[in-house]
């Protein structure tokens, strides 16, 4: 082999180093890219499971709250209930004392 085939054989040997080097990168490139939208994708699924959680406990927490306001204004209720006809039993009893005191 020739001075000039040696040259030629290490031009063609660096030619496909450039190419094998481009092809790497293109693909690194490429790699990069599709773990990039891998994470997005994941990000969005773990905040969509958290945001979807987060309802599920506040509405949970409202339903908590609803049934112990409910039962908080059903005894409220029955205690006002409760005086109310306390009061109405004791009202004649009140008027009569106080016309009697007057009358003394």
């Amino acid at each position: 082999m020739g001075k000039a085939d040696v040259l030629k054989a290490i031009k063609n040997a660096e030619k496909e180093a450039e190419k094998t080097l481009e092809n790497a990168e293109i693909k690194a490139s490429s790699i990069l890219s599709d773990a990039r939208v891998k994470a997005t994708e994941i990000l969005q699924k773990s905040q969509e499971s958290i945001n979807s959680k987060s309802r599920a406990m506040i509405d949970e927490a409202r339903s908590n709250a609803q049934s112990e306001a409910d039962i908080v204004t059903k005894e409220g209720d029955e205690n006002i209930q409760g005086i109310v006809e306390k009061g109405t039993k004791q009202r004649k009893k009140a008027v009569d004392s106080v016309i009697d005191s007057f009358m003394k």
